[in-house]
């Protein structure tokens, strides 16, 4: 365990710098830095912000910034979040198949055409008895009831491909955060990609993103490879 703000300030102090001139590099305002220094934490917006300037104010100093990092996360950091239960999955209940309801339907229909006809073919309650070597006139046949057509089911829609967004660290360690849009957008990743590690993320629209080690990574939107990143601490802004 080492004190977090004693060691920034002494790095700084070290390299001859003023906070004036640390906030105009790094566009962090000068009090958040004064509260790093201070280990005055809940002076800042929040613990991403707090995280984010903390690892980039170690590595503009020169310092290894996951270790300050691991540092606040071990002595600061608040870990209220519970973890979401999984819902339990209901089996689905099977359908009954629906030929003997369509067959019982269909004599059913068949039976009342035929007393129907049987009834309107008649001039009484009793039938008139067949007159001698008379021959009984053909029963007409009821007209079959055929089903109703299936509609047909309409196919869904493809969706449309998201691009993807993909970091590698080729040439040494990078810090990045990734917002949805703008500075203020929801966070989307945030974390140090190790020399040689690849990261992607879905590009559903605009990105906005902040690196700390420029020099050491490589973008691709797409398949596209990605130009104008900050040689060092900067930000750039993707359109998806």
């Amino acid at each position: 365990m080492f004190e977090l703000g004693a060691s920034l300030r002494a790095a700084r102090h070290k390299r001859g710098l003023e906070l004036d001139a640390v906030q105009r590099e790094l566009r962090i305002r000068k009090r958040y830095l004064e509260a790093l220094e201070g280990e005055r934490f809940e002076l800042l917006p929040g613990q991403v912000y707090a995280r984010g300037f903390l690892r980039e104010y170690a590595e503009f100093l020169g310092l290894d910034g996951s270790i300050y990092l691991d540092e606040y996360n071990a002595r600061f950091a608040h870990h209220d979040e519970q973890p979401i239960a999984a819902l339990p999955t209901v089996p689905r209940r099977r359908r009954a198949p629906a030929a003997p309801l369509v067959v019982s339907l269909l004599a059913a229909v068949a039976v009342a055409v035929g007393l129907a006809a049987w009834k309107l073919g008649g001039s009484g309650t009793t039938p008139p008895a067949a007159a001698p070597h008379a021959t009984a006139p053909a029963a007409k046949r009821p007209a079959a009831v055929l089903p109703s057509p299936i509609p047909a089911v309409a196919k869904p829609a493809a969706k449309p491909r998201v691009a993807q967004l993909l970091l590698e660290a080729s040439r040494g360690d990078c810090w990045v955060i990734v917002r949805d849009g703008s500075p203020s957008g929801r966070v989307l990743y945030e974390n140090t990609i190790r020399r040689g590690a690849t990261v992607r993320l879905p590009a559903r629209g605009p990105l906005w993103m902040r690196v700390g080690a420029g020099t050491n990574l490589n973008a691709w939107l797409g398949g596209k490879a990605l130009h104008g990143i900050p040689y060092m601490t900067g930000n750039l802004v993707i359109g998806a």
